[in-house]
């Protein structure tokens, strides 16, 4: 697969995975994973920010493509 594909799917996952360890580490609610035996919490916010940032890091591609 393209590295057009890669970069913003690397980026997107990056992101939610420290996000989610700052929040861990940081104890803040709106970042946080939890789960126990009778549920499992999650907390949405980094996944939508890795969402951006996978589209933002995919759309400065395409303008560097057409540029050069």
């Amino acid at each position: 697969m393209s590295k057009s594909f890669w970069v913003p799917l690397v980026v997107s996952f990056a992101s939610i995975i420290i996000l989610y360890l700052i929040g861990f580490i940081a104890e803040i609610e709106s970042l946080m994973f939890k789960l126990s035996l009778s549920y499992t919490e999650i907390s949405l916010l980094p996944i939508l920010i890795g969402i951006i940032l996978g589209i933002l890091s995919e759309r400065m591609m395409k303008l560097k493509i057409k540029a050069d």
